[in-house]
């Protein structure tokens, strides 16, 4: 869950109970400031000590999991494209990152997806990648350390 969306969650939990945010602020410890910039998704960073108690005064749970239908491979092949002509699909991309073998000409597209498509964007097509095509996630980490370095890319993570 992205900070935003705590946020509307806050907010729409605040409502709720007939808080105001000076109130919830006053509860949870925090300014008012930081509840509306949070609620209004324009604060940048909050840290857990201080998001933790906010929202157990709401009575929200913050829990870990993996999001759902984050759709990786989609979203990695649409930011791939959006510069080039040739158009990576995501069955180009699924065997790509199983085989380890670039579709010829498509090499700017797979640097694109490992240089500035988000990381989690990038981790959910791995996951999507190795379910559908039966190889380990291990594999396909492997092939995107390698492309990294052949392709000389910017974004070190993957090596």
């Amino acid at each position: 869950m992205q900070l935003y969306e705590i946020g509307q969650s806050v907010a729409k939990r605040r409502a709720e109970l007939d808080l105001t945010q000076a109130q919830l602020a006053k509860l949870s410890g925090l300014s008012r400031f930081t509840v509306n910039q949070l609620e209004t998704g324009k604060v940048k960073d909050l840290g857990i000590n201080k998001l933790i108690p906010l929202l157990s005064v709401l009575g929200i749970e913050l829990t870990a999991g993996p999001r759902p239908d984050q759709k990786g491979l989609f979203k990695a092949s649409v930011s791939a494209n959006a510069s080039y002509k040739g158009k990576l699909t995501e069955g180009q991309l699924v065997r790509a990152l199983a085989t380890g073998k670039i579709p010829p000409g498509y090499e700017p597209q797979v640097s694109v997806i490992l240089d500035e498509v988000p990381v989690p964007v990038v981790v959910k097509a791995v996951e999507e990648a190795a379910r559908s095509s039966g190889i380990a996630p291990k594999k396909i980490w492997k092939n995107l350390a390698t492309w990294s370095k052949e392709l000389h890319l910017y974004r070190r993570v993957w090596e």
